[in-house]
C-alpha cells in the first residue's frame, strides 16, 4: 500500500495542470482577504466571525478547484491509457483507488488548512495594525466556519473522486462538479418550493455544506456537524458505486 500512495503522490505533484489549479486555488483567497483587510470600511469594528467568513466564504472557490484536481488526476487516467500499467502493476484495482484517494484527500485537507491559517494570520495582523481586535475563539463559531472549510473540502475531493470513477471523462467530471452547486440545486430548490416543500430544503447537501461555513448556521440548515455527515455519507456512497463499477469495467 505504501509503494500505491508513493507512485499516486508521484502522479500527481508531477502533473503541471494539477499544480497550477492549486496554486490559483490557494491564491485567490489570500489575495481577497489581504485586500479586504487592507481597504475595507470601519476596520476597527471588524469581529473574529466575520473574518472567519470571509475566509471560509472567498474559500469556497478554493475547495472547488481542489476536488477538480481530484477529478482530473483520475480521470486523465482513464483517457489516456495510463491506468493500465498501473493496473498491471497492481491488479488489485480497490488498492489503486483507495491510494488514489486517500493521496487526494490529504492534500485537500492539508491545502485548505493551510490555506484557513496564512488567510487568517494575514488577515488578523492587518486588521489588527488598523485597531481590530481578533482572536481565533470556540463561543462565536470562528473555528467551526474555518473548520468547516476543511471538513468540506475532504468531501468534495470525495464527490469528485466517486463522479470521476462513474463517468470517467474529465470535462464531464468537471462540469457535473461546477454545475451541481451552481445550477442543479438551484433548481431543485425551485421545484421543492413549487410544490410547497420547502422543509425539503435542507437536505440539499451542497447547499448545507455551504450555509456549514457560516459561524452561527441557520437554524433552517442541517447545520454542524450534520451538513458533514449528510453530504459526506452521499460522497462516500458515489465512490463504493464508483469502485464497484469500476472492477467490472474494462480500463
Amino acid at each position: 500500500m505504501i509503494l500505491n500512495l508513493r507512485s499516486e503522490w508521484l502522479k500527481l505533484r508531477t502533473v503541471r495542470v494539477h499544480f497550477v489549479l492549486l496554486i490559483l486555488a490557494v491564491a485567490f483567497p489570500v489575495t481577497v482577504t489581504v485586500l479586504v483587510a487592507i481597504f475595507g470600511d470601519d476596520a476597527e469594528t471588524v469581529q473574529n466571525h466575520e473574518l472567519a467568513e470571509l475566509i471560509s466564504g472567498t474559500s469556497v472557490i478554493s475547495v472547488m478547484l481542489f476536488s477538480a484536481v481530484a477529478a482530473i488526476s483520475l480521470t486523465s487516467e482513464f483517457a489516456h491509457g495510463t491506468i493500465r500499467p498501473t493496473y498491471a502493476a497492481t491488479p488489485n484495482r480497490v488498492r489503486v483507488m483507495i491510494a488514489k484517494l486517500l493521496v487526494n484527500s490529504v492534500v485537500a485537507a492539508v491545502l485548505s488548512l493551510a490555506l484557513v491559517a496564512i488567510c487568517w494570520v494575514a488577515g488578523a495582523a492587518i486588521l489588527e495594525s488598523r485597531d481590530a481586535e481578533i482572536s481565533l475563539t470556540m463561543e462565536d463559531g470562528s473555528i467551526g466556519a474555518l473548520g468547516g472549510l476543511v471538513v468540506l473540502a475532504v468531501i468534495l475531493a470525495w464527490f469528485a473522486f466517486g463522479i470521476g470513477l462513474i463517468v470517467r471523462n474529465s470535462p464531464a467530471t468537471v462540469s457535473i462538479l461546477l454545475l451541481w452547486p451552481l445550477v442543479a440545486e438551484g433548481l431543485i430548490a425551485v421545484v421543492f418550493s413549487l410544490l410547497g416543500a420547502d422543509g425539503l430544503f435542507k437536505w440539499l447537501p451542497y447547499q448545507n455544506c455551504l450555509a456549514a461555513l457560516a459561524a452561527n448556521p441557520d437554524a433552517d440548515t442541517l447545520g454542524r456537524p450534520g451538513a458533514w455527515l449528510w453530504f459526506g455519507g452521499i460522497s462516500a456512497a458515489l465512490v463504493v458505486v464508483g469502485l464497484a463499477a469500476n472492477l467490472k469495467r474494462d480500463a
